[in-house]
């Protein structure tokens, strides 16, 4: 069975675990042109999962 999206809270958590920025490369989301979105670290399809520590805010 797929894993549920990420709820409201999840997504503000992870937005401010990282100040704003791409946890990859630190660019700062407000000088962005597009939104930045929210990614696995380690994909699913490589057995990661859903935990807040395997979630990033990526540009």
């Amino acid at each position: 069975m797929p894993e549920s999206r990420l709820t409201q809270q999840q997504r503000q958590f992870i937005k401010q675990r990282a100040n704003g920025c791409c946890e990859y490369c630190l660019s700062q989301a407000k000088f962005s042109p597009d939104p930045f979105s929210i990614e696995h670290i380690i994909p699913r399809s490589k057995g990661g999962t859903s935990d807040w520590d395997n979630l990033a805010i990526a540009c």
